[in-house]
């Protein structure tokens, strides 16, 4: 009886280690994504110009990543706004097609835990292309597990807030 609970003990501890959490941005100290909390994020529509564009680890992660992927963007307000757009691994085709001095407009959203003047890009768009990086729940294009995604598979989250 007893090495039978050890057995089923250690079945279901081996299991739970190879299950897949779905790959979402977390809000800045918070144990899950903000699509999974079922948040309702005010969106805003902004404009500006890439002063930079940052690929490296994030300072304040929250995400499996090892590298994210921000656009510093300069408002017609004269602020920076530090807009994070997610994973590098996902975001290799959007990024060959963004560069300093090109004028975006984006949709983004915040929470209240996060920086002054720092977003999480939904959607950007440059000239005639738009990028969609979160669907209307705010869940990442990329995330895995349930609900879909294109299915990234481990590793991937967001460098996120």
């Amino acid at each position: 009886m007893e090495r039978t609970s050890v057995c089923i003990s250690a079945t279901l501890f081996a299991l739970a280690a190879l299950a897949t959490p779905a790959i979402a941005q977390k809000g800045t100290g918070e144990p899950t994504g903000v699509a999974r909390q079922g948040l309702k994020l005010p969106i805003e529509a902004m404009s500006g110009t890439i002063k930079d564009i940052k690929i490296g680890p994030c300072e304040k992660t929250t995400g499996r990543a090892k590298e994210g992927a921000h656009l510093l963007v300069l408002a017609p307000d004269g602020r920076t706004i530090n807009l994070h757009l997610g994973p590098t691994f996902a975001l290799r085709e959007e990024l060959k097609q963004l560069s300093a001095g090109q004028d975006i407009s984006f949709e983004a959203f915040r929470t209240e835990r996060m920086p002054k003047d720092a977003y999480i890009a939904k959607s950007i768009r440059a000239g005639d292309k738009v990028f969609t990086l979160r669907n209307d729940s705010l869940r990442p294009r990329w995330a895995g597990g349930r609900g879909g995604g294109r299915g990234m598979g481990r590793g991937g989250g967001g460098c996120g807030w």
